[in-house]
């Protein structure tokens, strides 16, 4: 069986593209969808695959980005009403499934007509369209289109269909990041304010799967059980999100947006965790042994050095370099801003978040 219900409908098998997708596009009728993609690796014949895949009589209007902003969500929701489209779906990676969210988030209420149907593919191990927005979209303002939608910040997708076969053949660096991010996302949810059981452990599980793939997964882009493996952590990670993140998140970001930084979201993470995590560490009691303990780490190991090894084999960047002082005083108040921050397991400031940036920049 490959669905699973929690939250949203979610698919998860070799080839489900194949398997899935037709039937599910005939239980929510959808007959034109606008296909957004971006540039992930092999996406050209994933496009080809997902148009084999698709029912007869439907007819998808692609449009292809490179960029996830405010600008261009706006622009997919025009074409969304132009071309009489009647679901939006997303192949791709954090580009493409961040904008396509976006764009339903912000398409009106159609009275007498259910929501519109939004499907993300996730061809990266980074997001499977369950995780917070980029900062560029959720800064892009509420409304897209004309009259009043009731999706919320929180939206998930109507549906997630997760094929490892198509994450095959991602670079080093890209998979690197994407599974650093997805592996930090795991841990910050659970060691999270929030009281959520199942959350917790279905963030532990995605640890354990990262810390035994995720490096087999970068050295070898066609190992297609690390793969399967990296996918299930990103599907762990977009799921506990629902619980809240915490620090890591809100400072990687803030410094994306402030320093305007070409790396991939999760590039900085092994840098910025260990100043994250010395910080928390009054407020977790023993739940950084429990994290060790999935990562397989021998007694008495430090969470932080632990990762920082981590980071190290994968190549990651294990100090942030110099920021001037005053985009540093920038990124502390937009961190302190962002909501990632209010589920931190210890409560934060601008001048704690200014420390770290400090502590990350040595």
């Amino acid at each position: 069986m490959s669905l699973i219900t929690y939250l949203t409908r979610i698919h998860f098998a070799d080839r489900v593209l194949e398997d899935a997708l037709s039937e599910e596009l005939r239980i929510l009728k959808v007959h034109r969808p606008l296909v957004v993609t971006d540039d992930s690796s092999g996406i050209e014949d994933a496009y080809d695959r997902l148009q084999d895949a698709m029912p007869r009589g439907c007819t998808p209007n692609r449009v292809a980005v490179t960029a996830a902003t405010g600008a261009v969500a706006r622009s997919l929701a025009s074409t969304v009403h132009g071309f009489a489209c009647d679901a939006v779906l997303a192949l791709g990676g954090a580009v493409a499934l961040g904008l396509a969210r976006r764009v339903v988030q912000g398409l009106p209420h159609r009275p007498g007509a259910p929501e519109w149907p939004l499907i993300t593919i996730p061809m990266t191990t980074e997001t499977v369209g369950l995780g917070p927005l980029p900062t560029s979209l959720a800064e892009a303002g509420p409304r897209l289109g004309t009259g009043k939608s009731r999706r919320g910040p929180g939206m998930v997708p109507t549906m997630v269909l997760c094929d490892p076969t198509l994450t095959l053949g991602a670079g080093q660096e890209a998979t690197a990041a994407a599974g650093m991010d997805a592996l930090t996302h795991c841990i910050e949810a659970y060691l999270g304010a929030g009281w959520n059981p199942p959350a917790d452990g279905i963030a532990l599980d995605g640890v354990r799967r990262a810390a035994g793939h995720l490096e087999r997964a970068v050295s070898d882009g066609n190992d297609l059980g690390a793969r399967r493996e990296l996918l299930a952590t990103a599907l762990n990670a977009g799921l506990v999100t629902q619980k809240g993140l915490g620090a890591v998140h809100a400072l990687a970001y803030a410094i994306e947006a402030e320093t305007g930084s070409p790396y991939r979201h999760g590039w900085l993470h092994a840098s910025i965790l260990p100043p994250v995590l010395k910080f928390n560490a009054p407020a977790v009691g023993d739940r950084y042994d429990l994290v060790l303990q999935a990562m397989g780490a021998p007694p008495g190991a430090s969470l932080s050095d632990a990762l920082a090894a981590l980071g190290a084999r994968l190549s990651l960047p294990l100090c942030l370099g110099p920021i001037a002082a005053d985009v540093s005083h920038r990124i502390a108040r937009r961190a302190e801003e962002d909501p990632a921050t209010r589920t931190n397991p210890r409560h934060i400031t601008a001048a704690d978040y200014q420390r770290m940036l400090e502590g990350a920049q040595r």
